[in-house]
């Protein structure tokens, strides 16, 4: 039998489906040694999309090292997904992104990401819990919870930089250190768990909506990508530009991936810090991409138009693919565009290709981009597009406040 720690009594089988939900399956220990050699059995209509109507019997089948222990004799440990068979299955995303890491070789090996997390702290009304500002001292309850979350993350193995007070009343972020592309999704995941679960044992709520209020600043998902290949010296080396050019030329197919909601394009619309076009610069919080600075201590190449309700795992794969796109097709990166956030035209296409407005736009992008169709095993593109199609589907469909107070008295 392989061996467990002997506290260990149940395992929390855990799976990202396609739009980002996570689920789980509690399994006696006992049966640990029999999920590693076989998988173990769970319905497939739990997954969203199409496999509703045609797939059932699907496996689990545990990674490992990822295994975590939770407390209270249970552990948790993130699970491959496999057919009946127990052949990979095409709709797993950390699927996908464990084989395009493999697919870009030694950029894949040494790629490094970190992650800028934001969240909304609510109380039992759904209001923000304080009034603070961006780096204000954190009070309690808004310091409790965010120390506690930020050393549980620790105690569970994931490296915690920094922890503060964003820019919105009731805003805070975590920085998560730099970890390999599947370690990465596999952090930012438990994260969020982590995260809810602290805010409910205060009493409050934890919410990662990218835009939770029509007058507050959104939640971003701020990736930081680093690999010795992609700088020379404290600069961008010719891969590295390629690098960057690749995700700027597909920027409005990685959109899909990176703001996949219909609440995405709220976020993106709303503010100088939330970027609208694919440019990139140095020091610009309106830019899509930041890279550091020649000359400075860091080396990062920053993605900032990705937010929380993304499915890591096709975040980090996304822009993988995107960026090694740059480099097979050793596509030239244009100047970087440092002009104060009010002093271009989004709009301009001669100079900067927005991107798209909504989701509809995006989705429409992801399936008009050749290269990502390629890339993307056609049943995860099926299931993606379905799944986003009907989201966007719902909200047409739907009459909101806003609506009734400008509309209610006309006509």
């Amino acid at each position: 039998m392989t061996d467990l720690p002997a506290h260990i009594h149940w395992l929390q089988l855990s799976f990202v489906d396609v739009l980002g939900t996570v689920n789980s399956v509690l399994l006696p220990a006992s049966r640990y040694d029999e999920a590693l050699e076989r998988g173990v059995l769970f319905d497939g209509s739990a997954l969203e999309g199409r496999a509703r109507l045609y797939e059932s019997d699907m496996r689990l089948r545990p990674v490992p090292d990822t295994l975590i222990d939770l407390g209270d004799g249970v552990a948790r440990i993130v699970c491959s997904i496999l057919g009946a068979g127990g052949e990979p299955w095409p709709g797993d995303p950390r699927g996908f992104l464990a084989d395009a890491v493999a697919a870009s070789g030694d950029l894949g090996d040494s790629l490094r990401l970190a992650a800028e997390l934001e969240f909304y702290l609510l109380d039992e009304l759904g209001e923000p819990i304080d009034q603070g500002g961006y780096f204000d001292e954190v009070v309690p309850p808004g310091s409790i919870v965010l120390r506690r979350a930020a050393q549980t993350l620790r105690d569970r193995g994931v490296e915690v930089r920094s922890a503060h007070h964003e820019a919105g009343p009731g805003q805070y972020e975590i920085d998560l250190g730099p970890r390999d592309p599947l370690a990465f999704a596999d952090a930012i995941v438990l994260a969020k768990q982590t995260i809810r679960e602290t805010a409910r044992e205060h009493g409050l709520r934890a919410t990662f909506m990218p835009l939770a209020f029509d007058d507050r600043p959104g939640s971003g998902l701020h990736v930081h990508q680093s690999a010795d290949e992609l700088f020379a010296g404290s600069g961008l080396s010719e891969i590295g530009r390629q690098f960057v050019a690749g995700q700027l030329h597909h920027a409005r197919a990685l959109s899909a991936l990176t703001s996949p909601t219909t609440n995405s394009y709220r976020r993106l619309q709303t503010g100088p810090e939330a970027p609208s076009a694919a440019i990139w610069g140095h020091l610009s919080r309106a830019a899509l991409i930041r890279v550091s600075p020649p000359g400075g201590l860091e080396r990062s190449i920053e993605f900032r138009g990705s937010d929380p309700s993304a499915n890591p795992y096709l975040v980090a794969a996304g822009l993988l693919v995107a960026g090694v796109f740059g480099i097979d097709d050793e596509l030239e990166l244009a100047p970087p565009s440092d002009e104060a956030a009010g002093a271009f035209d989004p709009a301009d296409s001669q100079r900067f290709q927005p991107l798209p407005r909504n989701l509809d736009e995006a989705l429409d992008a992801l399936a008009a981009d050749d290269r990502f169709v390629d890339a993307l095993d056609p049943l995860l593109l099926d299931r993606l597009i379905d799944g986003r199609r009907a989201e966007a589907e719902y909200f047409r469909g739907h009459v909101t406040e806003q609506e009734r107070s400008l509309y209610g008295e006309q006509g």
